[in-house]
């Protein structure tokens, strides 16, 4: 079921800006977390034990990195709401602003709208 937002589209864009930045320090996060497992392999000495480290590091990785890709999208739908929302609001306004002038007396003739 499709939600009518009727909010500020100047939030939903600011939000997404600030999902930006968390979602940079997300991947900034993982790059260390890459780099700690390498260095980590180093320090164990038994293979079985450095193997088993190694493959629940790189789960990990990969679900931040299925994170950082859902955040993605949420942050699309965020910024492409946003910018929608903004672009409708204008189109409505400026039907608006047509109605009124094609109406007599200040009143909006709504007979012209489609």
């Amino acid at each position: 079921m499709p939600y009518a937002y009727t909010g500020d589209p100047a939030a939903l864009i600011a939000t997404a800006k600030k999902a930006m930045g968390n979602q940079g320090e997300l991947e900034g996060y993982l790059k260390s977390w890459m780099s700690l497992r390498d260095e980590f392999a180093g320090y164990v000495k038994n293979s079985s034990t450095a193997g088993a480290i190694q493959t629940t590091m790189d789960s990990a990785h990969n679900s931040g990195l299925k994170l950082a890709k859902t955040l993605q999208d949420i942050i699309d739908v965020l910024r492409d709401t946003g910018n929608k929302v903004d672009t409708t609001d204008m189109e409505n306004a400026a039907r608006v602003n047509q109605a009124v002038q094609l109406g007599t007396n200040n009143k909006v003739d709504t007979g012209s709208w489609a």
